[in-house]
C-alpha cells in the first residue's frame, strides 16, 4: 500500500469525514509536540548537593587548565632562550 493509494482513499471519503480525520491528525500532532515540550529537563541536576559538586568540578577543571597552560608556557620559555644564544666557540687545545 503506497502513500499515493492512501491519499486517494482519503480523497474518496465524504468531505465531513475527511475534515474530521484531518482535525484528528492535527490534534494528534499538537498533543505529541506538547508532550515532548513538557518533558522534564534531564540535564538539570535535581539535588543541591549534585549542583554543588558540578560547580566545584567545573571550577577545578578551570584551575587545572590554567595550571597546565602555565606549565607548558614555562616549559617553552627556556627553549626560546637557548635558540637565541650564539653558537659555542670551538674548544682550544
Amino acid at each position: 500500500m503506497t502513500i499515493r493509494h492512501t491519499i486517494e482513499q482519503v480523497a474518496e471519503l465524504p468531505p465531513a469525514l475527511a475534515a474530521a480525520l484531518g482535525i484528528f491528525v492535527l490534534a494528534l500532532i499538537v498533543l505529541v509536540a506538547r508532550g515532548l515540550l513538557r518533558l522534564p529537563d534531564h540535564t538539570r541536576l535535581s539535588s543541591p548537593e549534585a549542583r554543588e559538586r558540578a560547580r566545584r568540578r567545573t571550577e577545578s577543571r578551570r584551575r587545572q587548565q590554567k595550571l597546565r597552560a602555565r606549565r607548558e608556557s614555562l616549559q617553552r620559555w627556556p627553549r626560546r632562550r637557548w635558540i637565541r644564544l650564539p653558537p659555542a666557540a670551538p674548544p682550544t687545545p
